[in-house]
């Protein structure tokens, strides 16, 4: 084994190369929005939306407050549950089932130029309607329909130049 410490050159990597790495997917999702009314009982309603969630053991992600809505994604498996408990404590809701989220990962997002027109693109090439979409310091997540996941991810690798790696 080479002693590092005698080549001089040689420098250490803290940090990931810049660009897109990854692509990923979490199938299997269902969209809810639920109504929490006007603004004047908003924050309590929307308490009392999470506690019965919480309540009855029903994990949410994907959370935007919206108007008088709050959407959120659940393992599709648990929408039955969701719709049981929310009706049940008051609040309508509708769902979308047959959902994927396409996590679209780098080492920095913010130093990419045009990476959401990028993403929008090849989402739109595949025919994946995006029903919603996230952000990080290191991604970008694409809620879409279920049945164009493998569409989405090819054309998504290859506007990042990732196809030829992943396969």
């Amino acid at each position: 084994m080479t002693d590092p410490t005698n080549q001089p050159n040689r420098h250490a990597e803290f940090e990931r190369e810049r660009g897109v790495h990854s692509v990923d997917v979490t199938a299997s999702v269902a969209h809810v929005a639920a109504a929490v009314g006007a603004e004047e009982n908003q924050p309590a309603r929307i308490q009392a939306m999470f506690r019965v969630l919480a309540d009855a053991s029903v994990p949410v992600f994907f959370v935007k407050l919206h108007g008088q809505d709050v959407t959120f994604c659940v393992e599709a498996d648990r929408l039955d549950d969701v719709e049981r408990v929310l009706e049940g404590a008051g609040f309508a809701c509708r769902t979308r089932r047959d959902l994927a989220i396409v996590t679209v990962h780098a080492g920095t997002m913010r130093d990419l130029i045009g990476i959401m027109v990028r993403i929008a693109d090849a989402l739109q090439m595949a025919q994946a309607r995006m029903y919603a979409v996230g952000d990080s310091h290191s991604s970008v997540q694409c809620l879409i329909d279920g049945d164009r996941t493998t569409a989405a991810v090819k054309q998504l690798k290859a506007a990042f130049g990732l196809e030829a790696a992943g396969e």
